[in-house]
């Protein structure tokens, strides 16, 4: 599975990061710190997999979420929060990412992702 780790935080990107490399058949193809990096580099990492902050400067995880899905139906998006509850029309796709793990991830595959 080629994961893109996207945070504003350095903190949570690298807590991120770490909890992907434990998850088994998932890796690191890229980090961005921004929704606009995100979508910049989006297209050359052959990314099936996106954990994005939700809360971000500039452009919001809702819409880099959006923008994504609408350049790459293929790649799941996976909202990450610290709030504990925002609404989201479908929370099934938002988890709180102080709650991640290696055992979420690969679940959330299972049952999300593009087989």
């Amino acid at each position: 599975m080629r994961v893109l780790v996207v945070d504003d935080s350095e903190v949570f990107r690298n807590v991120l990061c770490a909890v992907v490399a434990e998850t088994p058949g998932f890796e690191i193809v890229g980090v961005a710190s921004s929704g606009r990096e995100t979508l910049a580099v989006i297209g050359s990492l052959a990314v099936q997999f996106v954990l994005v902050d939700l809360n971000m400067p500039d452009l919001d995880g809702i819409e880099t979420g959006l923008r994504i899905r609408r350049r790459h139906p293929n790649v799941v998006v996976l909202l990450l929060t610290a709030a504990r509850r925002a609404s989201l029309s479908d929370s099934s796709l938002m988890e709180d990412k102080r709650d991640l793990s290696p055992e979420f991830l690969a679940d959330f595959w299972r049952r999300h992702g593009r087989h």
